[in-house]
């Protein structure tokens, strides 16, 4: 039942892309028929706060600005058409956590979101390059953070295992998808939440309301944030340990910390395996994949601990098109700029790469 109610949900998105219906302030859907044969690594950017290491991308709209968090809870903009560093909105401080999480708001273009380890969640202004507003999450950790479709809203998940769902305009928490409480002997099932701590979420591109999460407890699951609680459907197997769920159509892509088959696709509609992709690694090495996204084409990016790089990888042939190699480093994001061509690489050490899909 939950099955068929997610595809006639999914159904009804495709036959309103199909009508023309998106609105000002949507963006559209990801994706497009150019199929990338290589992946050109333009340059290394050398960021200050790089000692720290890079936990966090994202490219904005266009992707002619990308944004970088780092172990210390810094965040710094960076000139991604011209490789060039750029402002820093927060310097850091020894006593912050890492910057887990950033997102350009979709609804009030110009500021931009950070969520952290700490449990803090931050917006700036791109303009003044000043805070506009700051608030914790009690006894949290974020790992991860996500903006609606239409930028109404934003959802963060982590340690605690609780998904919050807050108004984008108002910055007001107005709902929390509450995990079961093991000691307070609430039952457990599949779809009543996850049993470890979260470490991804990403909603769905062209479904307003359908959002994934994925973590330590090898399941990733599908909401409805309509839904006061409860998942829609539960796909299971994925060892999620960083940003590594991305969701185009009815396809649902995963990077699993393991050492083989850590690369996968999925039908969001059967909540099942569709493909593995081959991530390249010597028999030593294993994969051990901490993110992953979608790019342009039929192109995926993704990157991990095993390689200390990443992969873009043609999901139609299972061709590598091309990779980036950091110095013995790990891989801990990957970051592709919607309609775009460029995608960016970074991890321990900072070890910033830009690059373009041709």
């Amino acid at each position: 039942m939950a099955h068929r109610r997610l595809a006639e949900a999914l159904q009804v998105s495709r036959d309103l892309a199909v009508s023309g219906c998106g609105k000002d302030g949507v963006w559209p859907a990801e994706g497009d028929s150019c199929c990338p044969s290589s992946l050109a690594c333009l340059r290394q950017v050398p960021l200050g706060k790089d000692a720290h290491g890079i936990y966090s991308l994202c490219f904005a709209p266009g992707g002619g600005q990308l944004a970088a968090g780092f172990g210390n809870g810094s965040v710094q903009l960076v000139d991604a058409s011209r490789g060039l560093p750029g402002p820093s909105l927060f310097p850091g401080h020894r006593t912050r956590q890492a910057v887990t999480a950033l997102k350009f708001h979709r609804a009030k273009p110009g500021l931009l979101l950070a969520a952290g380890a700490d449990g803090t969640i931050s917006i700036y202004d791109l303009l003044s390059h000043y805070p506009l507003a700051s608030w914790t999450e009690t006894e949290n950790e974020i790992n991860a953070m996500d903006f609606c479709r239409d930028g109404s809203s934003f959802a963060t998940a982590g340690k605690d295992r609780h998904i919050r769902l807050y108004d984008s305009h108002t910055n007001q928490l107005f709902h929390i998808m509450h995990a079961p409480d093991f000691m307070a002997g609430d039952e457990f099932t599949p779809l009543s939440g996850h049993s470890r701590r979260i470490f991804a979420l990403r909603f769905h591109p062209t479904e307003l309301h359908l959002f994934l999460t994925g973590g330590w407890d090898n399941s990733v699951k599908v909401w409805d944030k309509r839904v006061s609680r409860g998942a829609r459907s539960v796909i299971n197997g994925p060892h999620i340990c960083g940003p590594g769920i991305d969701v185009k159509g009815d396809q649902v892509l995963t990077a699993s910390w393991v050492p083989r088959n850590a690369l996968q696709l999925w039908d969001l509609r059967l909540s099942c395996l569709w493909q593995t992709l081959p991530f390249p690694c010597s028999p030593t090495q294993g994969e051990f994949l901490y993110s992953a996204q979608f790019c342009m084409g039929d192109v995926v990016l993704a990157g991990g601990s095993g390689t200390s790089g990443a992969s873009a990888i043609h999901t139609g042939t299972g061709q590598v098109v091309g990779e980036i190699l950091l110095p013995n480093k790990p891989v801990h994001v990957v970051a592709s700029a919607p309609g775009s061509q460029a995608v960016a690489v970074a991890g321990a050490g900072g070890n910033l790469h830009l690059a373009e899909l041709h």
